[in-house]
């Protein structure tokens, strides 16, 4: 047994969760309309925050901006990273620190937990702190598998307790402004999307945080997903509420291509294509070594075309060649976004928003049923990179 998996395992806490392995880990792929939301000041909720990585110290500090609610504790196998985290807390107490889920779920005072860690700890946590009478908010991806995804939502459907997903998008101003100009616009039909990310930040040292035998789990493929799981997942859920529409089928190519990197067998770059119900085609790529910036997600209809990057929102109109453009035809748009890439945009809204969700006033979003459509993508593109075939969405369960 690696040490990898004891720290894992002390980590959770919860024995039972010995053995539950990825249906995906033994192929050479795998192994080589919202607004502004400001919750009543009166109410105020303990939230329980469990993985002390680098993207919590994102969500920390959104967190400083939502009084509604206090960060009472702090969970981390690694007792250095749970003390610098506290250093970033602005509001409340020292939070107490604990280094396993089965303590942090005996807390009867914390109201919820937010599920910060590796992406393959998600559906065993989600689960185990809804049946623990605790609301979640889980950080994207929701899970690696739509059969987890399943078990998430019947959790929460069987506990009553809400499960909201960290793709903070929903809640950004920026993505807010995509929505309506594509629902309020006479563009037409949505017909197809080209989507990129591109991303050269990952070309660091070897982290020195994780005890000696403990790897760096977003270079595991069958602990991060690869790249679509990693840098996808967000503008995927975006395309998916662009199109408002269900995927139908999936085909992929992704794999290792730049072994300058440090050392992996997560894939480092991809292409996948997406079928909707609706008739309309995703083509997203990404990859985790560009050195310059990202290119235009852009958006295709059949009266016009909706660009978004370099700090813009570009609208324009037009009518197939051969037919006569319209009298009325609309004069081109450009709407300025709040920056050029707004990664942070939404995340201390979803939290407020969050506080209503527990309050009883909204209901989670974006919940199970939305994150579900996104790891159905996801999942179908890792399967069909490894089967070489298109991959029909409803095989995934």
């Amino acid at each position: 047994m690696s040490n990898k998996n004891l720290s894992r395992r002390t980590f959770i806490g919860m024995s039972s969760f010995a053995g539950i392995g990825l249906t995906l880990s033994n192929h050479p792929l795998m192994a080589n309309n919202l607004s502004g939301i400001d919750a009543p000041a009166g109410k105020k909720f303990k939230m329980g925050l469990i993985g002390c990585g680098n993207r919590s110290k994102t969500l920390i500090s959104a967190l400083n901006g939502v009084p509604n609610i206090e960060l009472a504790a702090l969970c981390d196998f690694l007792p250095h990273k749970m003390e610098q985290r506290s250093k970033l807390i602005k509001t409340g107490v020292k939070p107490k620190f604990v280094n396993s889920l089965s303590e942090l779920l005996r807390m009867d005072e914390l109201d919820a937990i937010c599920v910060v860690t590796p992406n393959d700890t998600h559906r065993e946590i989600v689960i185990a702190s809804l049946e623990a009478g605790k609301h979640v908010f889980c950080e994207k991806p929701m899970a690696l598998t739509v059969a987890d995804c399943n078990e998430m939502i019947a959790a929460m459907e069987r506990t009553g307790k809400a499960l909201q997903i960290g793709t903070q998008r929903r809640h950004s101003g920026v993505y807010k402004n995509l929505i309506e100009i594509v629902r309020t616009r006479p563009l037409g039909t949505v017909l197809q999307s080209s989507l990129y990310d591109f991303r050269g930040d990952w070309r660091v040292p070897d982290a020195d945080e994780y005890p000696a035998g403990v790897k760096y789990w977003r270079l595991d493929q069958r602990r991060s997903g690869g790249v679509v799981y990693e840098m996808g997942n967000h503008i995927i859920d975006v395309n998916n509420w662009v199109f408002d529409s269900e995927p139908v089928s999936v085909c992929s190519m992704q794999g290792v291509n730049n072994f300058t990197l440090r050392k992996r067998d997560s894939s480092d770059h991809s292409g996948v294509l997406v079928y909707y119900a609706n008739g309309a085609l995703m083509n997203y790529g990404g990859n985790v070594y560009n050195y310059g910036s990202a290119a235009l997600d852009t958006f295709f209809f059949s009266g016009g075309t909706v660009q978004m990057g370099n700090g813009n929102i570009n609208v324009s109109y037009g009518s197939p060649a051969g037919f006569p453009k319209p009298d009325n035809l609309p004069q081109p748009e450009k709407l300025s976004m709040s920056g050029n890439n707004p990664e942070g945009d939404g995340v201390t809204e979803q939290f407020k928003y969050f506080a209503l969700v527990m309050e009883g006033k909204e209901k989670p979003y974006p919940d199970g049923y939305i994150a579900r459509q996104t790891v159905q993508i996801m999942e179908g593109s890792v399967r069909s990179a490894m089967a070489r075939r298109v991959i029909d969405v409803r095989e995934l369960g």
